[in-house]
């Protein structure tokens, strides 16, 4: 694996977006999604939790991440500091099932941030295993922004699902298909 590209400096305003998905992963932002990034780090959101509850491709892909309202819980995911160009980009792409919602995100050094993030109603009756190649990307994150061990094994690759040959191939057309719509 490449290391993630270094955030770009930049004089725009930013607007702080909170991550807890395939997009928290640096590498996948920037160079699958075409994102350029300001600043990266660890942030948890109270009171919810990550569910793979959005309907992916029976399986192969079988679950994407999203947001549960969940009392008690946290969501450890990662906020980026973007322009407001690159966080549109972030919208367009992720397709119209998603809503942008301001949320509270507290961060490593104790303070608080107001973070757009985006969440969808659930698209499967209960939450499914998502995809070893997908787990890798958020288990990367975890391990990047030092996340709690709990939670960098609750992404380990290994549990998700797989069938060879048709995980490798239903990947690649994922990664161009998000490529390309990062880029019109």
């Amino acid at each position: 694996l490449r290391p993630p590209l270094p955030p770009e400096p930049s004089e725009a305003p930013t607007i702080a977006y909170f991550a807890y998905g395939s997009n928290m992963n640096a590498r996948y932002l920037t160079r699958v999604r075409g994102v350029a990034r300001v600043s990266s780090e660890a942030g948890v959101l109270r009171d919810y939790a990550v569910s793979f509850d959005l309907d992916g491709i029976r399986g192969v892909e079988p679950a994407f991440a999203n947001l549960a309202l969940s009392p008690g819980s946290v969501a450890h995911g990662v906020v980026h500091r973007l322009t407001a160009d690159e966080f549109d980009k972030i919208v367009g792409s992720e397709g119209t099932n998603y809503a942008v919602q301001e949320v509270e995100v507290q961060l490593p050094s104790g303070s608080a941030v107001i973070a757009k993030t985006l969440i969808s109603a659930p698209s499967l009756a209960a939450p499914q295993i998502p995809s070893r190649r997908y787990l890798g990307y958020l288990q990367e994150a975890a391990i990047t922004y030092q996340f709690p061990e709990q939670v960098i094994e609750t992404y380990n690759p290994d549990h998700g699902a797989y069938i060879p040959v048709l995980s490798e191939i239903t990947g690649a057309g994922i990664h161009t298909v998000v490529w390309i719509t990062a880029r019109l």
